[in-house]
């Protein structure tokens, strides 16, 4: 009997360790660990980007509470001005300056935005190697400049929409000469600006160029600020 009993638990143990139920899967341990990782990338990637989006509206909120500030300041200097009309004119071209800039900024950002989704559609083409691209190594580097070019616009525009234009008063007298130099430096900045967003455009339009004929286009297009 206890022969018997022996054999039993014996064979019963064999059978749970060669089971495929009971037998531990090295496949199954690894992908489980694969997907660990994976998760654990995700979430410390949500909290970056969560962080990044906290600090940038901190950024605009500042930026906006900075102008708010200085226009107040800039109203309670207009309403000592003898000629009420001249500060009525001031306040609305003063309320117009921060305006376009950030108009502007934002038709921007749309602009570049634009052009990375053009990137990552071209890129899919060129490693996903269609007939149409004569030379996939030379249009990755073109890719590349083009993404550099875009990163490098996107920076400056973000940094320009962090400028007040709020006029700064010396004197009613000479609240028209006031008004131009802000006016002047707005124009100044944007142009700079806009030269950027054009200078990726055209990185765009030449890695596009690159992937379909294998060569960089001419030195001799479009000027850089021009479009």
């Amino acid at each position: 009997m206890r022969l018997k009993t022996a054999v039993l638990l014996t064979f019963s143990a064999f059978v749970i360790i060669t089971s495929p139920v009971f037998a531990v899967n090295p496949s199954a341990e690894k992908t489980i660990d694969i997907k660990k990782r994976l998760d654990d990338r995700l979430e410390k990637l949500d909290k970056r980007v969560a962080s990044k989006e906290a600090i940038a509206a901190e950024k605009i909120e500042n930026i906006k509470e900075r102008i708010a500030s200085k226009e107040a300041i800039l109203r309670l200097k207009l309403e000592k001005f003898k000629n009420q009309e001249k500060a009525q004119i001031a306040q609305r071209v003063n309320a117009n300056l921060n305006i376009i800039n950030q108009n502007q900024i934002e038709k921007m950002l749309i602009h570049l935005s634009t052009m990375s989704t053009i990137l990552d559609r071209l890129e899919a083409r060129v490693t996903g190697n269609t007939p149409d691209i004569k030379d996939p190594a030379k249009a990755k580097e073109a890719i590349a400049a083009a993404r550099e070019a875009i990163s490098s616009a996107s920076a400056a525009v973000k940094d320009q929409k962090e400028n007040d234009y709020t006029i700064q008063i010396s004197s009613e007298s000479k609240i028209k000469a006031d008004a131009k130099k802000q006016r002047d430096q707005l124009h100044k900045d944007l142009t700079a600006i806009r030269k950027r967003v054009i200078d990726a455009k055209q990185a765009v339009s030449n890695a596009i160029r690159v992937a379909k004929s294998g060569s960089e286009s001419s030195k001799e297009g479009t000027p850089s600020g021009q479009q």
